[in-house]
């Protein structure tokens, strides 16, 4: 797991948004959304959208297509401003569309699990 500068995660990511076409960016929650790491390696990832209920379009919509397909996806984690980690190679195992009861709208999770496929990415 290296170490990458803001440049070179944009360089590779392409968009400022979590959700590019070939990886996602994940934090502990500095950007506001509840990203939830599990002891074995898993990533629930919150879907895009901050207000309302998310929709299937965008962001999620990429997500739901590299589920249906298998698509590989890199994930960097910011560690600190500037400072992000290369997490390697996800696929987005499954998902489901659930309520936030404290904001009272739905968002989607997708669950991403570590796959050893960086190579081609």
């Amino acid at each position: 797991m290296s170490r990458w500068a803001w440049s070179e995660v944009f360089a590779y990511h392409r968009t400022r948004k979590g959700i590019g076409k070939r990886s996602l960016l994940v934090d502990r929650g500095e950007s506001g959304y509840r990203n939830v790491f599990l002891p074995d390696g898993r990533i629930l990832y919150q879907g895009e959208g901050k207000r309302g209920n998310q929709e299937p379009v965008g962001g999620n919509l990429c997500l739901l297509l590299a589920q249906k397909r298998g698509t590989p996806l890199r994930v960097f984690l910011r560690e600190r401003p500037g400072l992000w980690r290369d997490l390697g190679c996800y696929r987005v195992e499954g998902h489901r569309y659930a309520l936030l009861p404290e904001e009272g709208r739905w968002v989607y999770w997708f669950t991403l699990v570590p796959c050893g496929c960086e190579e081609g990415l």
